[in-house]
């Protein structure tokens, strides 16, 4: 299981052993995408995945102490280049700006399909990417009916993409405490509706999820409740 997230450091990141690699960078992004999945299927509506995805970038970015929240905007706290490159895009986007903008603004730029918008960026999509890049999944046509095909995504090995979940339940179902990272992620699947899907008994776990999400470091409590109102939770994360 993942260790303890190291205030003493700042930005040493989760001590967490990541599905990918032995990079330390926080991946809420690719477990929230392999929760939302069975196989190459896509489990939930994905303009609300896409929504968690980019509040789950952030929220990387944030662990690492290159983002906070000042009352609703978004500020950088550090302009190194971090070591992730997914992760390096966002923190481009964000810095390109010439001042603070409000975090709804960002979820809502961060998670929009480039035929709904105009700016280039789609968390799902790039979330997709960056686990095509490092070989956790692969990219599969799919035909329609109109329209050239679109890529689906497989995974390439069953047991790292269900992984997360079988984490997140045997510490549900054992009562063991969520880690650092897990309680970002459990936060990060409440907001979503993701832990419908994921747990075993989901009506019996939202309030440990909701109680858990709010024992993380700031700012992603407030990113949570951010994504609560642009995606209209009736289960509100309070910091």
């Amino acid at each position: 299981m993942s260790g303890t997230f190291d205030d003493n450091h700042p930005g040493s990141g989760y001590g967490y052993p990541p599905t990918r690699g032995t990079s330390r960078w926080p991946l809420f992004a690719d477990d929230l995408f392999r929760l939302a999945h069975d196989g190459h299927r896509l489990r939930v509506d994905q303009d609300l995945i896409s929504a968690g995805l980019a509040c789950a970038l952030l929220a990387e970015l944030a662990a690492m102490n290159y983002l906070t929240v000042d009352g609703d905007m978004l500020v950088i706290t550090g302009r190194r280049p971090p070591p992730d490159a997914l992760a390096h895009t966002v923190l481009t986007e964000v810095s390109s700006q010439p001042g603070p903008v409000a975090v709804p603004d960002w979820l809502r730029y961060l998670s929009a399909r480039p035929a709904y918008a105009s700016g280039r960026f789609h968390a799902y999509e790039q979330v997709a990417h960056r686990l095509v890049r490092s070989g956790d999944l692969v990219a599969v046509p799919r035909k329609r009916l109109f329209g050239p095909p679109r890529s689906g995504y497989a995974p390439t090995d069953n047991n790292k993409a269900y992984w997360a979940c079988a984490r997140l339940n045997t510490a549900a179902e054992r009562g063991y405490d969520f880690d650092a990272f897990d309680r970002v992620l459990a936060g990060l699947c409440l907001s979503t509706g993701v832990y419908r899907r994921v747990f075993s008994s989901p009506a019996q776990i939202v309030q440990r999820l909701g109680d858990d999400s709010r024992r993380t470091r700031p700012p992603i409590p407030t990113l949570l409740r951010h994504l609560d109102r642009l995606v209209g939770n009736a289960v509100a994360i309070s910091s």
